[in-house]
């Protein structure tokens, strides 16, 4: 059992157990993030990380256990409420045709909103893109272009949770520093993040809580150390 944090919490699960094929994926995983923290959930490719982010934004249904936002069960809001308020960005995300403002609108547009040009230069720039960005074509990206898109285009439907799955795996050192600075920041302005991540240094440059994945079971919560 985790001691308990200051603060209300934000996302929590209890008991999220997953099997297929015979495997274990989760096992009896208890999991917490609040606001302005940033865990980090660390291990060897295999033992569950992206599993539990999945289920963690209700992308995967677990064989037993509970995901819940502010207390409230996950199943029991509606899932475009609770997507927009716990946004997932995985480790390889697809772009859409059309250019990259076309892409970071695409959270208000569903909702019947419109993102203003502004707005979306600002979230670009909150990714250390330039504003100029917005006009190139999102299918001819780099890699490391796409992911920070990608997390410019979750940050438009200003949630409250960001799920990240390996955020800086496509990056060069430089753009890598850069979206962890950025990360830091949003959870400054009160997100609570959730980081999957093989680096450790990570979560020290995060200044995350760190928890050990072994076999689909999560280890206790400890800060990062250098």
């Amino acid at each position: 059992m985790e001691p308990p944090r200051p603060g209300p919490p934000r996302l929590t699960a209890t008991g999220l157990t997953l099997s297929r094929g015979g495997r274990r994926l989760l096992d009896a995983v208890d999991f917490r993030v609040d606001a302005r923290e940033v865990v980090c959930v660390e291990g060897p490719s295999g033992c569950g990380k992206s599993t539990l982010l999945r289920v963690l934004a209700t992308l995967l249904e677990a064989d037993a256990g509970e995901v819940f936002l502010d207390g409230v069960a996950a199943h029991a809001l509606p899932p475009r409420l609770f997507r927009r308020r716990v946004a997932y960005v995985p480790q390889q995300a697809p772009m859409l045709d059309g250019t990259v403002a076309d892409n970071v609108a695409t959270g208000p547009r569903l909702r019947g909103e419109r993102l203003a040009p502004a707005s979306v230069a600002q979230r670009l720039l909150q990714v250390g893109l330039d504003a100029a960005f917005a006009d190139r074509r999102a299918r001819e990206l780099s890699g490391g272009e796409r992911q920070r898109v990608a997390l410019a285009r979750a940050l438009a439907n200003e949630p409250e949770i960001l799920l990240l799955d390996e955020p800086t795996a496509a990056l060069d050192a430089r753009a890598a520093e850069v979206v962890l600075e950025r990360v830091r920041a949003l959870c400054r302005e009160g997100l609570g993040v959730v980081v999957v991540s093989h680096e450790p240094a990570h979560a020290i440059a995060l200044g995350a809580l760190r928890r050990a994945m072994r076999e689909g079971r999560l280890g206790p919560a400890e800060e990062a150390r250098a």
